[in-house]
């Protein structure tokens, strides 16, 4: 009987009022509010299992909407750039088959998983571009191990070096990059002076005439030999500070801005979905931008610059 009684479930009334109630209860205790909602939402989750296994008839969490965007908790990040000087330090000291990985990270933006990746096939000379849609990652698949050692290597950790599309990114989806003159010289020069390694399609591979390879020119590049390489280039440099690879595509981001290219023409190019992470990142280096209208406003109104625009022009617009 008292195993009956202890059994017996209790009846709790919850409704979204509450619902709402039970967030600010949170943010009055003095939880920041992506906290509250985080423990607002786990607790939604748990009256949606309930419902699906017909323990209730309705969740009372549905109709209370919280909003993700507007509680990003805000972090300080500190953006440090190379200068012209060190990075020219650095790409004279790397061994020649990889002096190019520098050039497409500082010129073109580039990740250095996306600069390791970048095959024959995406570039246009003519065009003067770079089309980017993989990269190389250490997530890939692992034979099944068989010893004790593999077993231990692999769990958790160690995972294959992989080509893959982009991450998060549609299997049909890229981004094309600008390719500066002297980027795209110092593509050619090192075609001609290295070729390029094929890989066919298979497991943690997509098909191409890579640029990069290991240094026996055996297999992809990897992550251990660029990080290797790079530490001894800086140190032979007399470079002291931390400079890290992706430092260079600060650079790249940072002399854009700095000359006035839209920021959301550079968000496009280093592949940000939205142009408000560029703008919030890079913010403080751009140039005055009502300063330089009302320059160039002048500069055309007096006729100093001369406009030339179409008369007319038709834009597509997206129905609501």
């Amino acid at each position: 009987m008292a195993a009956a009684r202890a059994m017996k479930p209790t009846a709790i009334m919850i409704s979204p009022t509450s619902g709402r109630s039970a967030v600010a209860h949170c943010q009055e205790r003095g939880y920041k509010e992506s906290t509250a909602i985080n423990r607002y939402e786990t607790l939604a989750g748990v009256f949606s299992f309930a419902v699906a296994n017909e323990y209730l008839t309705k969740n009372p969490c549905q109709h209370v909407r919280t909003s993700r965007r507007r509680v990003k908790r805000k972090t300080e990040k500190t953006i440090r750039l190379p200068t012209l000087e060190e990075i020219e330090g650095i790409e004279r000291h790397l061994p020649g088959p990889y002096k190019l990985l520098v050039w497409l990270m500082a010129g073109c933006g580039l990740r250095i998983g996306e600069a390791c990746a970048v095959t024959l096939q995406q570039i246009d000379f003519e065009a003067g571009l770079i089309y980017v849609d993989r990269q190389i990652t250490q997530d890939g698949e692992n034979e099944e191990p068989r010893t004790a050692v593999q077993k231990a290597i692999t769990k958790g950790r160690g995972r294959a070096h992989c080509i893959r599309h982009l991450k998060w990114r549609d299997l049909d989806e890229g981004r094309a990059v600008p390719l500066p003159p002297t980027i795209a010289a110092r593509v050619q020069e090192h075609i001609e002076r290295y070729g390029s390694f094929h890989v066919e399609n298979g497991v943690n591979r997509l098909q191409g005439d890579y640029l990069f390879s290991n240094i026996g020119r055996t297999n992809i590049l990897m992550y251990s030999l660029v990080d290797r390489l790079w530490r001894t280039s800086k140190q032979a440099a007399g470079i002291t500070r931390k400079i890290t690879p992706h430092w260079l595509r600060h650079f790249f981001d940072s002399a854009g801005l700095s000359k006035g290219v839209p920021v959301t023409d550079m968000a496009e190019w280093l592949g940000h979905r939205d142009p408000r992470i560029t703008h919030e990142t890079y913010a403080h280096i751009m140039p005055n931008a009502p300063e330089r209208l009302r320059v160039l406003m002048d500069s055309v109104l007096t006729r100093e610059t001369e406009l030339r625009l179409p008369l007319e022009f038709d834009v597509l617009i997206e129905a609501a």
